[in-house]
């Protein structure tokens, strides 16, 4: 397979405008949102957004607590060049979610949020990017996941009809939730909703809120 993973960065790195405009304002999460700013550390802390695409997590957070120190990270330049227009004051860094060793030795983040960077990982990364985040979180730090949850024959490569090729796996809430436990956080809130209606494929999102142990 390579490093399919890099296929998919390729495809979002051309249509990194489109993404943004598609994904960006999803009110349907704001409440998933705010339950990590509630549980964000009362005093200063740096704060990861994971293979963050356009930042539209981060950019929830700093609105409402600006004085905290955004980190986010993703492979694609191009998603990254859409948060520096969107969150000029973030800390931009480009790096495989999957090796964090770039991102500043003893660098602990008070919070974290992966959105969706699950979905385009196979089992072997997956687990790889969820042990990253542990160690580069505190202890007791919350942690909102998302991912889209579906059928594992789902799974494979999607093609759009300019031939643009993207790598999704698709696991059940459940796997999603065992993963997370697996990897050392527990479980605070969990939701599955529906797949936002300008979704290319219409499934479900389990969307869940864990602290790390």
């Amino acid at each position: 397979m390579g490093d399919y993973n890099l296929e998919s960065v390729q495809t979002f790195d051309l249509h990194a405008q489109r993404y943004t405009e598609k994904y960006a304002d999803l009110p349907d999460y704001d409440g998933h949102y705010l339950q990590l700013l509630a549980a964000l550390p009362a005093e200063p802390c740096a704060v990861l957004d994971l293979a963050c695409g356009p930042g539209q997590v981060a950019a929830f957070l700093a609105a409402r607590r600006p004085e905290l120190d955004y980190w986010c990270v993703d492979r694609s330049a191009a998603m990254l060049e859409q948060v520096q227009q969107r969150l000029p004051q973030a800390r931009c860094v480009q790096a495989d979610c999957r090796d964090l060793q770039c991102l500043p030795e003893g660098l602990q983040f008070g919070a974290a949020a992966f959105c969706f960077g699950l979905s385009y990982l196979n089992e072997a990364d997956a687990q790889r990017t969820l042990a990253e985040l542990f160690r580069l979180l505190r202890a007791g730090a919350p942690l909102l996941l998302s991912s889209v949850a579906g059928d594992a024959a789902l799974s494979g490569v999607q093609v759009n009809a300019s031939g643009d090729r993207v790598h999704s796996f698709y696991r059940s809430a459940d796997q999603i939730t065992q993963m997370l436990c697996a990897a050392g956080f527990q479980i605070l809130a969990q939701a599955v909703i529906a797949s936002p209606a300008s979704a290319s494929l219409q499934t479900e999102d389990v969307v869940l809120l864990a602290r790390r142990l």
